[in-house]
């Protein structure tokens, strides 16, 4: 599975990133391990302190965790997308610190949708995505979970508004939506009680 928020390098000292924690994606991980899961993490920038008895793959970029994910999930059955993958990266990197006396434009071009890719690489692997949207309707987040169903394949998707109290990123509570055939709503609980609940529907899926 794959936690935390990438970050896209705009020179040799500067960059974008997102305030995603990895709390989410480590609570599942736990969960996971605990009811005897084999878990390999791939891990971008988070605030969190990973316990030693998970074997992490550490990466920066939406690339290299794109390249990291690709490379391993022909070994696994079940796959969690709970990163927060950057949606753009830069067109023109500099190697060196760019000088700030003078107002400067920057390029963006769409990074790969990694989520997209692994069903074509891997097609029996149970997908689980992870949507977050910000201060939009209960029927869009579901129109978004399901849209990203028939992107990529997903078999199931935990969507939910990072606008909404206690759960926006880096909170230690979070309130979801379920994605499938159908929706299970589950309010706002912590994110260990949330991991329990997303690994149980998992568990009655497979």
């Amino acid at each position: 599975m794959s936690l935390g928020g990438t970050y896209e390098p705009i020179d040799s000292v500067r960059g974008i990133t997102n305030k995603s924690s990895g709390k989410m994606g480590l609570e599942i991980a736990k969960e996971a391990y605990i009811r005897g899961a084999d878990v390999k993490l791939v891990v971008a920038n988070v605030s969190v302190d990973i316990p030693s008895v998970f074997d992490v793959v550490p990466v920066e970029t939406g690339s290299e965790m794109n390249d990291a994910i690709l490379d391993l999930i022909t070994d696994f059955d079940i796959f969690i997308s709970t990163a927060a993958v950057s949606d753009f990266e830069f067109k023109k990197k500099s190697d060196k610190k760019i000088d700030s006396s003078s107002s400067l434009s920057l390029n963006l071009k769409p990074t790969t949708k990694i989520i997209r890719q692994i069903k074509k690489i891997n097609p029996e692997i149970f997908l689980v995505g992870f949507k977050a949207e910000f201060n939009i309707s209960r029927e869009d987040i579901i129109k978004c979970a399901r849209k990203q169903i028939s992107d990529a394949g997903t078999d199931l998707v935990v969507a939910n508004d990072i606008s909404r109290d206690g759960c926006h990123f880096g909170s230690n509570s979070n309130e979801v939506l379920i994605v499938d055939d159908e929706v299970l709503s589950v309010p706002l609980a912590s994110k260990k009680e949330i991991a329990k609940t997303i690994c149980d529907v998992i568990s009655e899926k497979l």
